[in-house]
């Protein structure tokens, strides 16, 4: 008898050990993916906030490698300047409000995931309203980086001459590849980052 059980004690410790694990569950696998997604995001905004910072720092000191007679046409205009740092704190506001509510989503999918495992401990919660913000967050983003991109441009005609200068090639030559690969480079952070929250 005494050898019985201990038979069955190891074919019950053999089952235990072979029981296989229980796999993540679609929500906890979509939920894992869209916080991915908004970490991702968050990322980039602080990259871009400092690169925001540095071009506030030295926007005052920028200094002109073109003529600055107002009579030559590759000098900028007065407001070219301004619109430099107006460009730079605009980009930094939207990527602040895109890491703002990215935060404030990827708090809401931690509520979605509790609400899950306790179903009367808190209040419901709106999922198409989560989607929505995340959309609202990579637009954001988007929008930071085409700001960010024009103030880079203002500053290209403050160093190198103004875009409308028959003789602009310097600033031609730095302002269109840079406004092509931002270009390129929101089409596909967009279409990658939409892809992962509709997944």
């Amino acid at each position: 008898m005494i050898k019985n059980m201990k038979h069955s004690r190891t074919n019950t410790v053999y089952q235990v050990m072979a029981m296989p694990k229980s796999p993540m569950s679609p929500h906890t696998a979509e939920s894992t993916l869209h916080v991915s997604a908004l970490d991702a995001l968050v990322n980039v905004n602080s990259l871009f906030s400092g690169v925001v910072f540095i071009g506030l720092a030295f926007s005052s000191s920028t200094i002109s490698l073109v003529a600055s007679s107002t009579d030559d046409p590759c000098t900028p205009s007065s407001n070219t300047a301004r619109r430099v740092v107006l460009f730079e704190v605009l980009a930094f506001a939207a990527f602040l409000l895109s890491s703002l509510i990215a935060q404030g989503l990827k708090l809401q999918l931690a509520l979605i995931g509790a609400k899950k495992v306790v179903p009367n401990a808190l209040v419901p919660i709106n999922e198409r309203f989560i989607r929505f913000g995340m959309a609202v967050t990579a637009l954001c983003t988007a929008i930071g980086t085409v700001f960010l991109t024009l103030s880079i441009v203002f500053l290209i005609e403050l160093r190198l001459g103004a875009l409308s200068c028959p003789t602009s090639a310097w600033s031609k030559g730095a302002a269109i590849p840079l406004a092509t690969s931002v270009a390129v480079g929101v089409m596909v952070f967009l279409s990658n980052v939409l892809y992962s929250f509709y997944a």
